[in-house]
């Protein structure tokens, strides 16, 4: 009969040490106290927490992850990106080919505007400086704020 109080008693203590080392996120899961919030994707806004630190987007690593552990979000927000002439090809191909899309549609944007206010710059032909009917924001997001 004391074996068994000791065990409910033990099991009670270790329930609240347990809770005690959580933290209860709205967002997610419970998850250990100092492991710090998961790192998301900027793109996609998936969790990318099991590729190196050093990573911004989702990777190579962090595709291939989702499809053998999260098959569900793989195949609802990752395949879809895939061109038809990609979806015939290997695996390893395919999650390839998704991390590239990921990383061009951060970069693209800002790598077209930077060209496009290079080739309006650029212009010896012009009659007027066409810098002030550049819009502002797109300036800033070429990283080109000392026109302005």
């Amino acid at each position: 009969m004391s074996n068994s109080i000791l065990n409910k008693v033990y099991s009670n203590i270790i329930r609240l040490f347990q809770h005690h080392d959580t933290i209860s996120d709205e967002s997610g899961p419970r998850r250990k106290r100092g492991a710090g919030k998961n790192k998301t994707c900027p793109v996609t806004g998936l969790d990318i927490s099991m590729q190196p630190k050093n990573s911004k987007f989702l990777s190579y690593t962090g595709v291939k992850w989702y499809y053998n552990n999260d098959y569900e979000t793989y195949r609802k927000l990752l395949e879809p990106m895939l061109r038809k002439r990609w979806k015939y090809k290997s695996l390893k191909d395919q999650f390839r080919e998704v991390a590239h899309i990921v990383r061009n549609r951060d970069s693209n944007p800002r790598n077209n505007i930077k060209r496009i206010l290079a080739r309006i710059l650029n212009d010896k032909n012009t009659l007027f400086n066409n810098v002030s009917l550049i819009d502002r924001k797109k300036l800033k997001k070429a990283g080109l704020n000392d026109l302005s």
